[in-house]
């Protein structure tokens, strides 16, 4: 019973310090409601766990539950709890006002039947707030192992009891007694109960029973007689009896009409061996179509380099699947689908005929090619293709080859096109999981190379790769900008755009910076009057992020952000002029970047000059632009000294004098708590 409970304290603290200081899993039991940001975080968190596993082996298996959206992640899973097939205890766990603790139970297999592997389990709370948590679950198998190393399961049984009496395990077998209990212990700890005793049929039992050992043998020696004689007269005498009894068990129905004498025993027999025909034919098609099977999992195994996946095991499998094992080059492509959220909303359900009019081709293709070629859809809109060659030197360009003649079949032959991404080739069946990895990272570039083409990694040479941090400052000018209502966004959203053509992004890194931009804008926006806000919450937001999940080139989504932003600049700046105090507020803006080089100016000084009271103004200026004055003009100012930095050699206190800031320290403070580098710094930067 020590024994266990150390066992079973020890993989509660191991529980509780992965909680306490394990990075991805404290991510998980964090998320938010994004489900996209959750997604990502979630298969991080799936690698955790299979680290967790493969490092205990104790650990029959474990899995997460986020009570925030009812997210459950395994090891190789991640599902929500509806379709979870141990949702029945988590909801159980969830709702208990008890104290967690080890429990006894059957643990529910994937497909839901009802039928799984007993174990037993401890659930603990991963995050206080919303009690979401982690349950680890340790097979009866692993406690039976620990407690045979400790007895003699040969002379004693000892057997493992829960709370309410129910055996958990036992070393005599089949669950239950085995035995006399000679002794038992309780844990207060677990609440179970240890029994012990000797075996039936033990050494004393077989010393009890030689009295008995001549009346057995002569029990056994008539039994036998009888046993013989019934043998021999089956045998000899109704040899068909034999063959009705084993078809019985085949056609138990026509058997018992045999019997009854209303069906003749040949007619039977021979209509019991056309059925048995008819099953192996109908055999014979269910094996074909589980090599089908078969081989879509070796392939996904082979891209995927499955952990655990011996080379061996799959040279094995592909010589069974008629794959010849003297290959010497491998290359993998990735075909993906140009415009997919289009292609699926045209198509609808005729999608799957179309892809699995693409497969055939590429498969005729192959036909007339002197290497294999092996293709499976392994994601709703890509497709992947494995060349195996004969030659290593020459895969490379077949590949090119290959899949440019596809490429060129498909735009003249369909309605859609496909990028396709070309990994290196490998020499090894290891090697296939690298390619393909770097085929899948290829066609991520198509963003910023095109798409309706091929992607190789000498193509990712010809343009650096792009450095997000660089186009934060172009971001914020647009945000301001917009927010003010001032044309200049437009000019600066183009020289975003200029500056990511001339550079390499992958669609993610590129989908990660215009929501950035996004956010950004809403940031700003969301300073600014209830009704200009309103126009910018129901018409903009959401239809910018439409765009970003639907548009896949850089040209795309820079023509449709700026449309989307042309149409919401419009309706504000309708509703700014709408009122009275408009001409008045575009009044003080010009004279304030008339005035902006001068160090007396302040709201103060434009009031004066307007005849207005000073916070009269302020309030004006704030309701019409969303900023306060003081920011506004140190805004202005930063943008002149931005452009004076980059087209003037002029130094850094002679730009501060330029743009109102008579001691060089306080401008140089002022622009690196604005830009966030200080002019010396921005200067290198850009130049």
């Amino acid at each position: 019973m020590k024994l266990i409970d150390h066992t079973l304290d020890g993989m509660d603290a191991l529980m509780l310090n992965e909680l306490q200081n394990n990075a991805g899993l404290k991510q998980y039991f964090s998320g938010s409601l994004n489900p996209r940001t959750n997604e990502y975080d979630d298969y991080q968190t799936s690698r955790v766990l299979r680290e967790l596993v493969k490092n205990n082996p104790l650990i029959d298996s474990v899995y997460l539950y986020r009570t925030l959206d009812q997210i459950v992640v395994t090891p190789s899973t991640r599902s929500d709890l509806q379709t979870f097939p141990d949702k029945r205890f988590l909801g159980l766990t969830v709702s208990s006002k008890q104290p967690y603790q080890w429990t006894f139970r059957t643990l529910i297999d994937r497909e839901g039947t009802g039928q799984g592997k007993l174990v037993v389990s401890l659930a603990k709370i991963g995050n206080l707030l919303d009690y979401s948590i982690i349950v680890v679950n340790i097979s009866t198998e692993k406690l039976r192992e620990l407690i045979e190393s400790m007895a003699d399961s040969k002379s004693t049984f000892v057997e493992l009891t829960d709370a309410e009496g129910n055996p958990i395990v036992s070393t005599g077998g089949a669950l239950g007694h085995a035995g006399k209990v000679l002794s038992e212990v309780y844990s207060s700890k677990t609440n179970w109960t240890v029994k012990s005793g000797n075996r039936e049929g033990g050494f004393a039992e077989l010393v009890s029973s030689l009295f008995y050992v001549w009346m057995g043998l002569g029990f056994v020696m008539i039994l036998a007689g009888l046993l013989w004689i019934i043998y021999v007269s089956k045998r000899n005498y109704k040899p068909i009896l034999s063959l009705m009894n084993r078809i019985s068990h085949v056609m138990p129905e026509a058997s018992e009409g045999s019997k009854s004498g209303k069906l003749d025993e040949f007619k039977f027999i021979e209509k019991t061996i056309e059925g048995l025909l008819d099953e192996s034919n109908m055999l014979q098609e269910q094996h074909q179509e589980n090599i089908v099977y078969r081989r879509r999992h070796l392939f996904l195994n082979m891209l995927e380099g499955a952990a655990g996946s011996n080379p061996k095991v799959w040279e094995r499998e592909l010589e069974q699947l008629g794959v010849e094992r003297t290959l010497t080059g491998l290359s993998v492509s990735l075909v993906e689908v140009d415009h997919y959220a289009e292609f699926e909303r045209q198509y609808g359900s005729d999608q799957h005929l179309l892809k699995h009019v693409l497969s055939k081709v590429v498969q005729e293709m192959a036909e007339m090619k002197p290497y294999l070629v092996w293709v499976e859809w392994f994601d709703a809109y890509r497709m992947a293709i494995l060349a195996m060659y004969h030659q290593h030197e020459a895969s490379e360009h077949e590949a090119k080859s290959f899949c440019e003649q596809l490429r060129q079949w498909v735009e003249q032959n369909l309605d859609f096109t496909i990028t396709i991404g070309i990994g290196r080739p490998a020499g090894r069946l290891e090697g296939i999981a690298g390619s393909f990895r770097e085929a899948v990272a290829l066609a991520g570039y198509k963003s910023s190379l095109g798409i309706n083409r091929i992607i190789m990694h000498k193509h990712l040479e010809a343009k650096p790769k792009g450095e997000l941090f660089r186009q934060l400052q172009c971001i914020r000018a647009i945000s301001q900008s917009f927010r003010a209502g001032e044309a200049e966004w437009e000019a600066h959203l183009g020289e975003l755009y200029e500056g990511l053509q001339g550079q390499l992004y992958s669609h993610d890194d590129l989908s990660s910076l215009m929501q950035v931009l996004i956010e950004h804008l809403q940031k700003e926006v969301a300073d600014l009057p209830e009704e200009l806000y309103r126009v910018w919450r129901d018409e903009a937001y959401c239809a910018l992020l439409a765009a970003l999940e639907h548009k896949e080139t850089l040209d795309e989504i820079y023509n449709e952000l700026r449309l989307i932003l042309q149409e919401t600049i419009q309706k504000m700046n309708a509703l700014r002029e709408k009122k009275s105090t408009h001409q008045l507020v575009y009044q003080m803006k010009e004279y304030i970047g008339e005035h902006a080089h001068s160090p007396d100016l302040s709201l103060a000084s434009v009031s004066e000059a307007f005849g207005f009271n000073a916070k009269y103004l302020s309030r004006l200026f704030r309701d019409a632009f969303g900023v306060k004055f003081v920011e506004y003009v140190t805004t202005v100012r930063m943008e002149k000294a931005r452009q004076l930095l980059l087209e003037t050699g002029h130094t850094v206190q002679e730009i501060g004098q330029a743009v109102g800031y008579e001691h060089s320290l306080t401008f140089i403070r002022v622009f690196k708590k604005h830009t966030g580098f200080t002019p010396g710094q921005f200067r290198k930067m850009e130049l």
